[in-house]
This record gives structure tokens, C-alpha cells and sequence, in this order.
């Protein structure tokens, strides 16, 4: 019988104990893993010795804690900036790299934002906790190093990881070339992160002298093979960079500027994605190596092959994805905010703005597709976001200027049988535009392009997108299947498309040939022409019970407030006749005021709530939007009763309740049913906006809990 122990560090060497061995002839004990369950306490103050932690005497570094740790135990750190200690490094040994801290095979705890004066409460915001890797090492790393090694699993809250570097090797293969997570790496390991900041961290491929330049990957956060469990909350990523080396025909991908993850299970809420930047490498030779060209994919946040993420509250603004220059063939840039390649991603309840997809330059320059967010082979669920101010740009080229597609979104299903669906959401002045130099190739899709996709969009508002130039088609959406495999299908219904005029001939939807775009009960406002229908080389537009208008009357659309909820005034409102969709875009009920309203917005001015208080009265509050209800001078309570129900004391309906938003009915009669609604009335006692009715019975009946 051959006995292996595999201790926390011994586990790489187990490969090559097995090398030239029988699988079979082994028997192979458990792993033991001792269960801790001790506190050790990490201050500047500290001092790195035997039997530090406790809370007179904390260690100094946040690595010398770890190392005394064993599975299960919590390490408190407070407010300061740690470095690396080569004292107490003990990774670089067993696994060829460091970083500030580094965790094999354990499962801990480490929490930041604690004071020496106080270990029982943390605040990270005043204790500020740092940790730093000085532009020259990795800030964390968490790794399984083998299957039979013991699970490492980390909960980490309350850290700024700034100044983290992850760099390529100049030569050698993909794994030394290629770099992952330069704020913190986690292979094989569920995390949950929790009130943590990623800055200025970067994650660069090698400049090689190979065909192609090393790739960078996750310039904050890389997540690799993480099983279900892992979590996010409240994690900002900010001016992360993932960059791509230099190489001699191409240059290196660079994948999620501010996240990545591969073959892993997400879930992410509350998640800030600010000026991250995915760069690809440059080259001069023709562009292409290994099948590849220099492609930047996603500068927020790349999802990559076989991942599943959820994100719900994501806010990303201002992030950059963008393509590597080369002399022939240009990179291309996908998705400025959100990358998905045969992936699963659902984006919920999030804002996505101001971020730039830029193809590379080149004698052909680079295409860009997906200023928001770009999928291939993937499945998509948006619901509840919005997509602004997006841009993708083609590169420029010497001979032909660089496509674009997907100002705001680039759905692409090239094979599989993979689904997209939209809800609730508002698709707005985004832009999709070519290149500047170079002969015109085309594009479009300013909003929306869908390209062998099946795609659902339910109550959304596409409005005010927009194409650089002629030959560019679709300035809303785009729906086609040019090298895909299926065509596209497009189901689009109670939605709003509106306003599209950048420029003349242009339509607001275009479909092309073989592809299907069927439309039902779509209010089409202010564009310069709505579809291709009839057009030379049109697809099938089925487009059931539309409704045409001047305007589909916006708050207040476009530059500065960007605001697409509707007036009253809408041509939407109350004409979703038939929609089940319970809520809208702000999660307001669409039943308050039925039918409800086409497009992402219900018009819901003002909501009513009624509720009984002592015998024989009623307490009513109300809550307002203010950008629904101007000019305001007083509010009106209009009441209705049962036949044989008292009035109430405080007079006949309506009554004038002033400009406070809660009243008490009183003198009512009690089991009878009494409905009342909220009417806005201006200084002329005109009329601005109405409440949802509500129906309550006072009583005399409590019920009082102990």
C-alpha cells in the first residue's frame, strides 16, 4: 500500500508522484483538514512572531497570519497599507509566482476596516484597509493546486486591492505568456467578496517575440473554475487594465478589464465598473496568429467560456474595450462595458453608460461591436437596465475602415441554440459608427443588432440611437444572419421605437433578407422611417396593431437628463392591452393604473395606499414622482362610497388635503367600502396627474399582538 499525505503545500508535487504509477494500485488517504476556528488579529503596529494575533500582540502582516491559520480560522486586519513581506512568503516556492497574500488550500476568513482600539466592529470606511501591491506583485491569490489537495475557499470583506500587477513572461508558453488578475487571482475556489474596492490594478500579457503577444485577463478580478457559491456584493472595479502583449504577427487578447471569469459560476450584486480598460497588443505583422486577431473583449467585465453570472445592480460607466492595431488586419473591440462568449449572463436591475467599444487600426481596421455589451453564443437575459450613451467605433484602416454594430447591445449567435431576452428596458441614444479612414465597409444596429439570434424583446424603449453614416442600416435595430448559421428572429412586443433621424433614408428597424422581425402593438414615434418593409432585399416584418405617433412624449430624452420616462401625455399609455408583465422598469405594478403602458415605463405619477387605523377611519398615503407632477398647488382626495355610508368628517369629496402626502378619513362607517384616488390640481385648480384608485373598509376589529 502506497500512503500519500497531501499537505498544504505538497499537493504539486503529487502529479509527478504519480507520474509512472498505476492509478489503480494506489490507495490514496483522505485529506484531514483541521477545523479552526481561532481569531488572529493583523495590525501595522503588530509584530510578525511566533503566537502573534492575539489582541495585545497582532501579527504585522497579513501573510504571516495566513500562514498560521488553518481552515476555518478568521483573520481581523486593521486599518493601514500591507505590503508584500518576503519573510513570509511561502507561495512563490510551490507555485512560481506570489502576491501579497496568498492562499493554498485553506478555507479562511479575513476581514478588513478594524481599529487596534476595537476588534468587535468593523468600519471599513473610516479604517481604511489596504492592500497594495506596489505595481510589482499580485494583491491576493487563492488556489486549489490540485484535485486531491483540500478545497481553498475565501470570505474577504471590507478591502481596497490597489496597485496589483499580474505580468506575462517575455517567452515561453500560453501559461507563462498569459496573465490573470492583477488585483487577485482565484483558480479552482468559491470566493465571496463583500464591500471590497479593486484600483489601478493590471493584469498584462508578455511582449513576445512569437507569433503572438501574451494575453491579459481580469485586470482587477480573475475568477477561474469557481464552483457555485461564488459571491459578490458591493465590489467596485475601478481603472482596472487588462492588456495584451506585443507579438510578432499579432498582438495578445485583452479579456475583461475590470473582471474576468472562465468556467465559473457568479453571482454579483451591487457591482461598480468604473474606466476599466481592456487593451489588445499591438503588432506590426499581418494581425493574425493562432486563428486569433488582437480582439479587446469586454472592459468592464468579461464572461467567459462555460461561466454562468448573474449580476443584478451592476452600474458601469465609462469603460473601454479596444482592439490592437496591426499592419494588416486590426483587432477588434467587444463590448465596452460586458463581454459574454458561450457563456450564460442574466443583467438585472443595472446602468450601462458611456462606454466604448474601438476597434484596433490597421490597412483593415478593426471592427467593434457591442458598446454596452456584447455576446457570442451565449445566452442573455437583460431586464430592468438601461443602456445610454453607448459608442462602438470601427478603427480606422489605410484600405478599409472598420465596421461597427450594437451601439448600445451585439447579440451574435453563430452556433448552438442560445436566446436572448430583453424586458423593461430603455435602449437610448447610443451610436454605432465606422471608422474614419479608409473605404466604407457598413455596419449599424445604433441600438440593437442581432445577428443569428433569437432574440424576445418585451417592453422595452428604443429611442434617439444612432449610425455614423451611409451605408449603415437600422438605426434602432439591426436584424440579420450574415455568417451565422440561423437566421435571426426577432419578437418584439409592447415596446416604444422612437426618434431614429441621424440621417435620411435610414430605417428605425431594419431587417434583412431570410431574417424575421414580428412586432406586436409597437408605438413608432418621431423616426425619419420606421422599417425596410417593401425595401429591395427586406426581410419579413410582421408588424401587428401598431400605433403611430408625432412623439411618444419622454420626460425629458437625450443629453443631460436622459430621462425616458413617459408624460401623460404619451401615446403609450394604457394601450399594452393583453400584457401579463407584472412590473416595469422602477419595478412599479403595471395594475395600478390598467391596461398598462407600452415601453419600459408605467406612467405612474402618484401611488395610493389606504390602510385602516382606529374605528371608523382610514389613513391615506400617497408617494410622488416629481418629474410627473410639476406645477403643483394642492392635492384633491375624490371618494366614493356604499350606498348607506357616512361621508367623512372631514367634508364632501373632493377635499383639499394641501400639499401634504398623508391624510386621515375620519367618521366613517365601519365594514363599508369606500374608494378613494389622488388628484394633483395646479394654482387654476387644473388638473396635472391622477393616482391608481384604491378600495378599503374601515373597521372596529384589531387585532393586537404580544
Amino acid at each position: 500500500m502506497i500512503m500519500i499525505l497531501v499537505t498544504k503545500h505538497s499537493s504539486l508535487f503529487l502529479g509527478m508522484i504519480l507520474t509512472g504509477l498505476c492509478l489503480s494500485q494506489l490507495i490514496i488517504s483522505p485529506v484531514m483538514v483541521q477545523a479552526g476556528t481561532g481569531i488572529i488579529r493583523v495590525a501595522p503596529s503588530g509584530s510578525d512572531t511566533v503566537g502573534c494575533g492575539a489582541i495585545a500582540s497582532p501579527c504585522q502582516t497579513i501573510q504571516y497570519a495566513v500562514n498560521l491559520a488553518v481552515s476555518g480560522d478568521t483573520i481581523l486586519v486593521a486599518s493601514g497599507i500591507y505590503t508584500y513581506n518576503s519573510a513570509a512568503d511561502t507561495c512563490s516556492e510551490f507555485i512560481g509566482t506570489t502576491a501579497v497574500v496568498c492562499i493554498l488550500n485553506e478555507q479562511l476568513t479575513i476581514l478588513g476596516g478594524y481599529a487596534t482600539s476595537n476588534w468587535s466592529t468593523a468600519n471599513p470606511s473610516t479604517n481604511v484597509t489596504i492592500i497594495d501591491g506596489q505595481t510589482a506583485r499580485r494583491g491576493v491569490i487563492l488556489q486549489r493546486t490540485h484535485p486531491l489537495a483540500p478545497m481553498a475557499s475565501l470570505q474577504m470583506e471590507g478591502f481596497t486591492i490597489q496597485n496589483g500587477l499580474s505580468q506575462g513572461a517575455s517567452s515561453g508558453g500560453d501559461v507563462q505568456t498569459f496573465a490573470f488578475g492583477g488585483g487577485m487571482l482565484t483558480d479552482a475556489s468559491p470566493i465571496v467578496l463583500r464591500h471590497m474596492i479593486f484600483k489601478d490594478n493590471r493584469a498584462i500579457g508578455g511582449n513576445t517575440s512569437s507569433s503572438y503577444g501574451g494575453a491579459g485577463s481580469g485586470g482587477g478580478l480573475a475568477i477561474r473554475t469557481a464552483p457555485s457559491g461564488t459571491i459578490l456584493e458591493h465590489v467596485t472595479l475601478d481603472s482596472n487594465e487588462a492588456r495584451g502583449g506585443t507579438g510578432q504577427n499579432r498582438g495578445g487578447l485583452a479579456i475583461g478589464g475590470g473582471l474576468y471569469t472562465f468556467q465559473s459560476v457568479v453571482s454579483g450584486y451591487y457591482i461598480t465598473l468604473t474606466g476599466n480598460i481592456a487593451l489588445a497588443g499591438n503588432s506590426f505583422g499581418g494581425g493574425v496568429g493562432d486563428g486569433e486577431k488582437a480582439d479587446a473583449q469586454g472592459g468592464g467585465a468579461g464572461i467567459q467560456q462555460g461561466s454562468n453570472a448573474t449580476l443584478q445592480y451592476v452600474s458601469a460607466t465609462g469603460n473601454s474595450a479596444i482592439g490592437g492595431n496591426a499592419g494588416t488586419d486590426a483587432g477588434g473591440a467587444f463590448g465596452g462595458a460586458l463581454y459574454a462568449d458561450l457563456a450564460t449572463l442574466s443583467v438585472i436591475d443595472s446602468d450601462l453608460r458611456q462606454n466604448v467599444a474601438l476597434g484596433g487600426n490597421g490597412s483593415n481596421g478593426g471592427l467593434s461591436a457591442g458598446g454596452g455589451i456584447m455576446s457570442a453564443n451565449s445566452s442573455v437575459t437583460v431586464n430592468r437596465v438601461t443602456l445610454i450613451s453607448n459608442t462602438a467605433t470601427g478603427g480606422n484602416g489605410s484600405s478599409n475602415r472598420g465596421a461597427a454594430g450594437g451601439g448600445g447591445a451585439y447579440f451574435a449567435r453563430f452556433s448552438g441554440s442560445t436566446v436572448v431576452d430583453v424586458t423593461n428596458s430603455i435602449v437610448a441614444d447610443n451610436l454605432a459608427q465606422m471608422g474614419t479612414t479608409g473605404t466604407i465597409l457598413g455596419g449599424g444596429g445604433g441600438g440593437l443588432w442581432l445577428q443569428g439570434t433569437q432574440a424576445g424583446i418585451l417592453h422595452t424603449t428604443i429611442a434617439r440611437n444612432r449610425l455614423g453614416s451611409s451605408p449603415m442600416q437600422g438605426h434602432g435595430l439591426l436584424v440579420l444572419n450574415d455568417g451565422a448559421a440561423t437566421a435571426s428572429i426577432a419578437n418584439i412586443s409592447y415596446s416604444i421605437i422612437a426618434d431614429h433621424t441621424s440621417y435620411a433614408g435610414a430605417a428605425a428597424l431594419h431587417v434583412k433578407s431570410g431574417n424575421t422581425a414580428t412586432l406586436q402593438r409597437t408605438v413608432w414615434a418621431g423616426n425619419g422611417k420606421n422599417t425596410n418593409a417593401g425595401d429591395p432585399g427586406a426581410g419579413t416584418i410582421n408588424n401587428s396593431n401598431p400605433l403611430n405617433a408625432t412623439s411618444a412624449d419622454f420626460v425629458s430624452p437625450g443629453s443631460p437628463s436622459y430621462n425616458y420616462h413617459i408624460l401623460g401625455t404619451s401615446p403609450a399609455k394604457n394601450q399594452a392591452t393583453g400584457s401579463s408583465t407584472a412590473i416595469d422598469i422602477d419595478r412599479e405594478s403595471r395594475a395600478l393604473l390598467s391596461p398598462p403602458d407600452i415601453g419600459a415605463d408605467e406612467y405612474v405619477p402618484i401611488v395610493l395606499s389606504a390602510f385602516p387605523v382606529p374605528s371608523g377611519s382610514l389613513g391615506l398615503n400617497w408617494k410622488i414622482n416629481t418629474s410627473l407632477v410639476t406645477g403643483l398647488d394642492h392635492y384633491n382626495i375624490v371618494y366614493s362610497h356604499e350606498p348607506g355610508a357616512a361621508d367623512p368628517s372631514e367634508g364632501p369629496s373632493p377635499i383639499n388635503a394641501g400639499t401634504q402626502t398623508s391624510y386621515s378619513l375620519t367618521g366613517l362607517s365601519n365594514h363599508k367600502r369606500y374608494t378613494m384616488t389622488i388628484e394633483a390640481r395646479g394654482i387654476s385648480n387644473t388638473l396635472i396627474a391622477t393616482s391608481n384608485t384604491v378600495t378599503a373598509f374601515p373597521t372596529d376589529v384589531f387585532v393586537y399582538l404580544q
